[in-house]
């Protein structure tokens, strides 16, 4: 089996602000049953986690470090991630549907790519 990164893109960073407590209930306990499932048929390496928005792009050959969140990279932002294993790619993308973060997200996307084991 190999080992694929799914990456979370285009999700809500504040989506809590505009969700009941109950709603919050219900979306954790949706990942936490999905990532159950996971390690329950094998595929669930590591469940990640997901990232705070912010942070800084670093540019090479001398340009600045930039933290505006206003840059054109905010639209690639990265929300989050995980590590499953599957047999090939196609696997991995379905086990990727299966997710909520599509469901809760419908202009979101997650990226599906192999981690190329080294050595």
């Amino acid at each position: 089996m190999a080992e694929y990164m799914l990456i979370y893109q285009g999700g809500d960073p504040s989506w809590r602000e505009r969700l009941t407590p109950e709603q919050i209930e219900a979306a954790m306990q949706a990942w936490g049953e999905w990532f159950k499932r996971l390690e329950a048929s094998g595929n669930l390496r590591n469940p990640g986690a997901p990232l705070k928005p912010g942070g800084a792009v670093l540019r090479a050959n001398g340009q600045r470090i930039q933290t505006d969140t206003v840059m054109p990279e905010v639209r690639e932002l990265i929300g989050g991630y995980s590590v499953i294993a599957a047999d090939s790619l196609e696997q991995a993308i379905e086990l990727a549907k299966t997710g909520p973060f599509l469901k809760n997200n419908p202009d979101g996307r997650v990226l599906v790519r192999e981690i190329l084991q080294m050595g």
